[in-house]
């Protein structure tokens, strides 16, 4: 069992669990985050959930950012209508 699936083994949200193992969500709790606390994506992949296995939480908005093309994860919808961001993915 390698170190992913020790950690997955323990989730309690299993929809969360099953998602990460069949490869159906990315989990974001190894990313940089920035000072208010989003996760900063190195790429964006279509098709796919985002999560935070470590905190049981859903990512709900990711949105890349008009001038510096920064992408970003946050678990509300922050990147929802906002002028400043492209929203690339909405939960």
């Amino acid at each position: 069992m390698n170190e992913i699936d020790k950690y997955t083994d323990k989730m309690h949200n299993k929809r969360m669990q099953e998602k990460i193992l069949r490869g159906d969500a990315i989990d974001l709790s190894g990313c940089k985050r920035t000072p208010e606390g989003y996760y900063i994506l190195t790429h964006f992949v279509e098709d796919v959930d985002y999560c935070d296995k470590q905190t049981e939480q859903w990512i709900w908005s990711i949105g890349r950012h008009n001038q510096t093309g920064e992408i970003l994860a946050s678990i509300d919808t922050a990147f929802y209508n906002n002028p400043t961001y492209t929203c690339l993915w909405l939960r």
